[in-house]
């Protein structure tokens, strides 16, 4: 009798062992986090996790600043409201549409994310991916976002106009050519920077005369129209970039910029977008005492009457 037992348990556990569900973790960082925060039972660096460790898991997933590269088996995580890579070197792009719950994304300065795909996320309601490597994101069926910064990043477009929750839009210095923000809430925005854009000449609006888009910051050269007729019939000459060289770059305690404009203002800001320094330039040669600004990165725009530039700063 004992031994009978003692070999159905072999039995079982065999079974147990056969027919257990593994998701790959071939990140190692993103495995030794998984253990580090107990959602890895097994506790073993051995490139899986057990699928219920992972279905299991709720709540938020936080681990900004692993050194996580990859996270790969995230899709497991279904039952997921909140995740926050932030800080991490993720060069693999990331799927989330198996992660239906999540009400909040966190990729801020994952500076190497080429892409991420965040279909069919109707709960999402933040979503943060500041300093990304991101061009293209479809945000057309997240209908519950209210918040999203893409800022410092390299987005080239953004359609907003499914998204008739959004109340927040900082795009800041990217790479934008296109934004529209046809979405029928533009009355209810109380936070909105696409400022340094200059290649945006058109940010399409529900009404260009909506009183509270005097309180967006938009970069000089954008303009807020209704509809792709009024963006077309914009002049192209208008709104050409002035030619300004910037010399030495990066630079220790003075510039030089060589403008090809008569009358020109320049403006340098700092990442925060303090602006730290103003002057008037005149045609040619002009050189600029930096000496009293702290090393770091800082954005440069020159201005004539219609015409405006920007560039980067390093100052060592």
């Amino acid at each position: 009798m004992k031994k009978t037992t003692y070999l159905l348990a072999i039995l079982i556990a065999f079974q147990t062992l056969t027919f257990a569900q593994y998701t790959a973790i071939p990140d190692a960082n993103f495995e030794q986090a998984l253990i580090t925060f107990g959602y890895d039972s097994e506790g073993t660096l051995d490139g899986q996790i057990l699928t219920a460790d992972a279905n299991g898991a709720s709540g938020s997933l936080a681990f900004a600043g692993q050194n996580i590269s990859d996270i790969t088996g995230i899709e497991a995580f279904i039952n997921i409201d909140g995740l926050n890579m932030s800080y991490n070197p993720i060069n693999v792009g990331v799927d989330l549409t198996s992660n239906t719950l999540l009400t909040s994304v966190n990729f801020e300065e994952c500076n190497s994310l080429p892409s991420l795909t965040i279909t069919n996320l109707t709960a999402l309601q933040v979503l943060n991916i500041f300093g990304t490597a991101i061009t293209t994101l479809d945000v057309s069926t997240n209908t519950a976002l209210a918040d999203i910064t893409a800022r410092n990043g390299s987005l080239t477009s953004l359609d907003l106009s499914a998204n008739t929750n959004i109340v927040a839009v900082n795009v800041r210095n990217c790479n934008l050519s296109s934004l529209d923000m046809r979405n029928g809430n533009n009355a209810n925005v109380t936070s909105f920077n696409s400022d340094f854009n200059s290649g945006l000449t058109c940010i399409f609006v529900d009404d260009s005369a909506e009183p509270n888009l005097g309180t967006w910051s938009i970069d000089a050269g954008s303009n807020f129209v209704e509809n792709e007729a009024e963006c077309a019939t914009l002049s192209t000459t208008t709104f050409k970039a002035i030619a300004f060289d910037l010399y030495p770059n990066p630079a220790t305690d003075r510039i030089n910029i060589r403008s090809k404009a008569q009358n020109a203002f320049l403006e340098i800001f700092n990442i925060t977008g303090k602006q730290v320094v103003s002057k008037n330039l005149g045609f040619g040669d002009n050189t600029i005492n930096i000496s009293q600004l702290k090393s770091g990165v800082y954005l440069v725009r020159l201005i004539s009457e219609s015409n405006i530039e920007t560039k980067k700063l390093i100052i060592n």
